[in-house]
């Protein structure tokens, strides 16, 4: 993308609006036209983002019915990463919104449990969740999958 024009992509002036943060404006582009995009298919991070979800969501499901938990506790721990992964993997949008929000949920219970729980798997989990949230948010490809826009960086040049 960074502003050379594709095929099948409108750039006109009316799409532009500038992102709060970084003055870069986006071009909000069909969903059609997105998956069409070179970069509107997951690349390996998306991907990495994907399997960990997936399996870290398998390996909670087996460890938390093992260990007796509730079934909310057993759903929401497990099953909601494995289908926000399936989600993430099938281009649905909404996925990209729980994905953020399970990440804020991981950085919540690592901060709760600093002091009580050294463990290295919440260390872990906390550093994935951070680099995730800030893949998903910021990611030029992420955004025109998930929210079928982006950055039109050849503004830059003009200032």
């Amino acid at each position: 993308m960074h502003g050379v024009p594709q095929k099948g992509i409108d750039m006109s002036d009316n799409d532009k609006r500038p992102d709060p943060g970084a003055g870069i404006p986006w071009v909000d582009v069909t969903p059609q036209q997105a998956r069409a995009h070179p970069k509107g298919r997951p690349g390996l991070t998306l991907y990495v983002i994907i399997a960990y979800l997936i399996v870290s969501g398998l390996f909670k499901l087996w460890a938390f019915t093992g260990a007796g938990y509730p079934v909310t506790v057993i759903v929401l721990g497990g099953a909601l990463p494995v289908i926000t992964g399936l989600g993430l993997w099938a281009r649905m949008p909404w996925a990209i919104i729980v994905a953020i929000i399970m990440a804020g949920f991981t950085l919540y219970a690592f901060a709760r449990n600093i002091g009580a729980d050294p463990s290295m798997l919440l260390l872990v989990d906390a550093l994935v969740a951070v680099s995730m949230i800030f893949y998903l948010v910021e990611g030029d490809r992420p955004n025109l999958i998930y929210r079928h826009r982006y950055r039109r960086y050849s503004d830059l040049k003009d200032d």
